[in-house]
């Protein structure tokens, strides 16, 4: 395999990622407040990045078309809304590394898609994977040390963030599949914009709906608050959605999938140098195993 920009992208959006999970894991806000204030301020730093683009290219900000917005937009509420809402819940519960280790099944999930709604087809070696994958996950969440990663802001019970974690994984396959299907006629950072843009209405209509917008505003305007997800913003949505939307589109869809779900190994350093938590070898062993078994279990898909 080598490495181009896909590639290069691919790794720099998990990093991001990573770095970003440490961030939103110290936001005093609900999971469905996150999502909203990140949609809503994500949407103003892609919006800037698409006008400064405008000016030096000299180019049209915006060239997609209605079949394209329709997709991405159907790409943001499922992968965005609903995937990342959950995600955020599992980051509550279970802390960054394992939530992280937890959502790099996502393309695991993409591959299981594939082969149930597409009938495409899912070779041995891709069935080995998923076995490895979920072995290795289990290995990680059941390891004893992880406990004292947990975060005690929002708790709850381990198998309601194992759950939310594989439900905003799914979800956001779904979203990678939706948005590849949406950019034929448009660039990685347009795609982002438009699947914010999207996520952002939905989540603003669902929390007018049930009577939180004002909370959520109001805690957000608290400036510690405000400055994490400020940073959060920049750093995973902005970056990392971008980063990510640029690896789909310029490189072999299963080498992005298996290069995005390496963000629990940027995790490792990151959980042990900013929090203090040491990872048992176990933990990075069964870590390295679900990373592979990912590349088995997407290594059958077509190339772009």
């Amino acid at each position: 395999m080598t490495f181009g920009i896909g590639e290069s992208a691919a790794l720099a959006a998990a990093m991001m990622w990573a770095v970003s999970a440490m961030i939103w894991g110290r936001v005093e806000l609900t999971a469905v407040g996150i999502n909203l204030t990140k949609n809503v301020f994500g949407t103003v730093y892609i919006l800037i990045h698409l006008a400064i683009v405008s000016v030096i290219a000299g180019t049209a900000m915006f060239n997609a078309s209605l079949e394209s917005l329709g997709w991405l937009s159907l790409s943001g509420l499922v992968g965005i809304v609903i995937g990342d809402t959950l995600y955020f819940r599992s980051l509550q519960i279970l802390g960054p590394r394992l939530s992280l280790m937890v959502a790099s099944s996502s393309p695991l999930a993409a591959a299981l898609l594939g082969w149930w709604w597409l009938s495409e087809d899912l070779m041995w070696f891709s069935i080995v994977g998923i076995m490895l994958t979920v072995a290795g996950i289990v290995s990680v969440v059941s390891d004893r040390r992880a406990k004292a990663e947990r975060p005690k802001l929002l708790p709850g019970k381990v198998s309601t963030g194992v759950l939310c974690g594989i439900g905003g994984a799914i979800a956001q396959a779904a979203g990678v599949a939706l948005s590849k299907l949406g950019m034929d006629d448009c660039g990685p950072a347009e795609a982002t914009f438009v699947r914010l843009v999207a996520a952002a209405v939905l989540t603003v209509v669902i929390t007018m709906a049930a009577g939180n917008l004002r909370s959520i505003v109001r805690n957000t305007c608290k400036a510690k608050t405000l400055k994490l997800i400020l940073l959060g913003t920049a750093v995973g949505t902005w970056l990392g959605i971008w980063l990510s939307q640029v690896a789909v589109k310029d490189t072999n869809v299963a080498i992005a999938q298996t290069l995005l779900a390496t963000s629990p190994l940027f995790a490792i350093p990151i959980v042990f140098f900013y929090q203090g938590h040491k990872v048992s070898v176990i933990a990075i062993i069964g870590t390295l195993i679900a990373i592979f078994g990912i590349f088995l279990a997407v290594s059958s898909n077509g190339t772009q």
